[in-house]
């Protein structure tokens, strides 16, 4: 691509009468810059590194000293309008179809389609970048940010299939279901009877597209974790505990949770251990805890529960269990 064609995208300024008129390839980790490339960042010593490996080019929204009058020195507002301007112009040539979803849906679909059928994005837009740019001709791009997907292609579609087929549950406990999709029979899914919905839609979206899929790879998601804990918040194998810590990273699902945990084990002691800015709101017929940070998950040893409903993110929260465990295993000696 030219430089002239570049700032005509990116809205972008060339601040300096470089000798070399176009560039090869975008590149944001100096360490991958090849001969010919454009690195864009605001990190004077990353922008040195790309230096050093050939960059022909530099993008940034900082005022960077021109280090190099040969190399084409370019300044926008922000990085990442500028990126969304070159998104779209590459979006015009591939004729790619976008689908909006909610996380779970997201994680769902990730779980059980072949991988190389849909492009899934994530929220780093400099991944997502590469990732849309490599993407062949009409193909599916899949994300859960409805605003990035908006700002970059306003025509997606956030609705799936209508119709769908109808899963009929067969044996189905709190967090496990066994089930009848189109007469065949799934046994010990890892996908609650809650989330019936979403997977029906995902199926019948991808069956619309013709694309493989394989319901045995269900797994559950960050969404909708459970952890099965002793009374000292030691993570255990999956159902060998009375205690269970049922996580979701978002406090959106909460009232879903709480909703079908209450349908489907009233008879246990429930309770919700959520971050302080979240409120009691969300879980207003449940004993909440709440927390400012993880640490603090230690409060539940004082309480009895059969279930906890959390909100966290599912690797910290694991990685926090295992630490209070090692740190009280090492008090031993």
């Amino acid at each position: 691509m030219t430089f002239e064609n570049l700032t005509k995208l990116t809205q972008a300024t060339l601040v300096n009468e470089p000798s070399i008129a176009s560039f090869d390839a975008i590149v944001f980790e100096p360490e991958r810059v090849k001969m010919g490339d454009l690195y864009i960042g605001n990190d004077p010593e990353k922008i040195k590194i790309a230096l050093s490996r050939g960059a022909y080019a530099i993008l940034s929204d900082q005022k960077i000293p021109v280090y190099d009058e040969e190399v084409a020195w370019l300044r926008c507002d922000h990085i990442e309008s500028a990126l969304i301007g070159l998104l779209r112009y590459y979006l015009m040539q591939k004729e790619l179809e976008f689908l909006c979803l909610d996380p779970l849906s997201l994680a769902l679909m990730q779980k059980i389609v072949h991988r190389d059928q849909i492009i899934f994005l994530d929220n780093r837009i400099e991944s997502n970048f590469h990732k849309i740019m490599e993407a062949e001709q009409h193909h599916i791009i899949a994300g859960s940010d409805e605003s990035f997907i908006r700002k970059i292609y306003p025509s997606y579609t956030i609705t799936l299939a209508q119709n769908a087929p109808k899963i009929v549950p067969f044996k189905t406990t709190l967090f496990q279901s066994s089930f009848y999709y189109k007469e065949q029979l799934f046994e010990n899914i890892k996908l609650p009877e809650l989330f019936f919905p979403k997977l029906e839609n995902i199926l019948a979206f991808l069956e619309q597209k013709g694309l493989s899929y394989d319901i045995g790879r269900c797994e559950y998601t960050p969404w909708f974790y459970p952890l099965f804990v002793t009374r000292q918040l030691q993570i255990k194998p999956f159902g060998s505990t009375p205690s269970t810590l049922v996580v979701t990273q978002t406090p959106d699902l909460l009232p879903e949770i709480t909703a079908y945990m209450q349908q489907k084990a009233s008879w246990s002691r429930q309770i919700c251990f959520l971050p302080t800015d979240t409120g009691q709101q969300k879980c207003p017929d449940l004993q909440t805890v709440s927390y400012q940070k993880l640490s603090e998950i230690t409060k539940l040893k004082e309480i009895e529960f059969n279930f906890a409903i959390i909100v966290a993110d599912l690797t910290q929260i694991v990685q926090t269990l295992k630490n209070l465990s090692k740190k009280e295993q090492l008090s031993l000696f």
